[in-house]
């Protein structure tokens, strides 16, 4: 099978796992912004920041390091010797994690803290999971245990929010019992417990694991300081409330993530084995960037009309303001899911430094940036700030990569997705029904005709 068509076929399973896993969390919009007021809603999301902040620290996002190495390995038994000591590093970082957000809880005062320990550790845990699962070829399993998790994450939420009237700790409970059965189901196939075996430890794997997710530890520390400081300035330069209607704002970027995210995860398995510095290589990675480029935006292009109509239906009138704040959180979205991508290509010519960097630059003009809006713009200045950061370190990574293989992208694309945009965005903000309709049906138009274009294209993946 060509790398087209194990892409397509790849991005297939993970699409029908995916778009259930993340439409269930979308649709329960309605019913978190019925039942939290904005200001309980802000403050269950400035906590879970707190949480992805420690858990992004002490567990060095261990599992990319076990599947790339993995996939490094052609023996089974080298393979397991990858996945045990991978764990190793995972048990030691849960007792780190532990002790650290502890400490951090009695010292904030945070509410419901062993909800917030429990939501860093248990997105570690499916995190764990979810690559073993990939590694091993287990797609299939891995989406629809996903599907099986968000089931039970939804159910449960309405139970607690509807039934028993819970406040936002329903969230907490709802997630983590959700992971754990996905887990439980993943164990049962995998038998990662049970083949374990004392001598397929080894010193100098575990420090190969660890100089090869180091730099993703610190990589993920500023990717926080991208998402989540600028949550936690809101809510000191603000107020949890305004923070309640950024978080429900940042929720509608949640669909381009469901659009890219299946084909994010089977492209980092193709790019993960596809490392060579090659002709092929380059034009196989020029290609695919193009063409994601444009599918995303594509994908912003007919959302942005969709959401205008959808908002009121979706979104309890309480977060009536969260609606203007949505295109500039989508477009921050749109490239973050491109800094993703092209970070994937990086570290498979493992490169994990110079990820760092760009991430270090984009935390920085984050930073920047917000500090020296968000007097003047209020909340805006947040999605303005991480739309900046991203765009930095996008194009860092582009140049990042462009040393590596020949790597060109056609800038003149851009001449005319960013007209388009300017269009749907003043429709949106200054538009009327009539107006979206019509650009919900060009942007449709616009869609076919690059689609079009590209499968005409001499260019291919091959």
């Amino acid at each position: 099978m060509n790398e087209l068509k194990r892409l397509v076929k790849t991005t297939g399973i993970y699409f029908l796992g995916t778009v259930g896993t993340k439409l269930i969390s979308f649709l329960l919009l309605p019913l978190y912004t019925a039942y939290l007021l904005p200001s309980q809603y802000g403050q269950y999301d400035v906590n879970i920041t707190y949480s992805t902040l420690f858990s992004s620290i002490c567990f060095l996002d261990i599992w990319g390091g076990i599947m790339k190495f993995m996939f490094e390995k052609k023996e089974k038994e080298q393979q397991m010797g990858i996945v045990y000591n991978g764990i190793v590093i995972f048990s030691v970082s849960s007792v780190v994690y532990l002790i650290l957000i502890s400490s951090f809880e009695l010292f904030m005062g945070i509410e419901y803290p062993l909800g917030v320990t429990a939501y860093g550790f248990f997105l570690c845990l499916q995190n764990l999971y979810g690559y073993l699962a990939r590694a091993n070829g287990q797609n299939i399993r891995f989406a629809v245990t996903g599907m099986i998790s968000t089931a039970c994450n939804a159910g449960l939420n309405i139970l607690l929010l509807v039934v028993f009237q819970w406040d936002y700790r329903a969230l907490y409970v709802s997630y983590a019992a959700g992971v754990f059965i996905q887990c439980m189901i993943l164990e049962s196939k995998l038998r990662i417990i049970q083949q374990f075996r004392k001598d397929y430890i080894h010193r100098e794997v575990i420090d190969s694991l660890l100089r090869f997710s180091l730099p993703l530890c610190i990589n993920s520390l500023c990717y926080w300081l991208l998402t989540g400081y600028n949550r936690i300035i809101i809510e000191k330069e603000m107020s949890t409330t305004m923070n309640g209607y950024y978080a429900v704002a940042s929720k509608f970027g949640g669909i381009l993530i469901l659009a890219s995210s299946c084909f994010s995860m089977a492209w980092q398995e193709l790019a993960y084995r596809k490392y060579g510095k090659d002709k092929d290589t380059g034009e196989f990675y020029t290609a695919a960037t193009t063409i994601y480029i444009q599918v995303l935006f594509c994908g912003y292009f007919l959302l942005l009309p969709v959401i205008y109509f959808l908002f009121p239906y979706l979104v309890d009138e309480g977060y009536v303001q969260a609606k203007s704040m949505i295109p500039l959180s989508m477009l921050a979205t749109l490239a973050g899911i491109l800094y993703t991508f092209l970070g994937n290509i990086i570290s498979t010519y493992k490169k994990n430094n110079l990820v760092f960097i760009s991430t270090l630059a984009a935390c920085l003009s984050n930073m920047a940036v917000l500090h020296a809006l968000i007097g003047k713009l209020g909340v805006e200045a947040a999605n303005i700030a991480l739309l900046i950061g991203y765009l930095v370190s996008d194009a860092i990574r582009i140049k990042i990569i462009g040393r590596e293989i020949t790597y060109r992208i056609n800038w003149k694309m851009f001449t005319y997705l960013l007209s388009f945009t300017g269009i749907v965005l003043l429709g949106y903000w200054k538009g009327q029904r009539e107006d979206n309709i019509i650009l919900g049906l060009l942007s449709f138009i616009v869609m076919v005709w690059i689609l079009a274009g590209n499968l005409t294209k001499k260019e291919a993946i091959h």
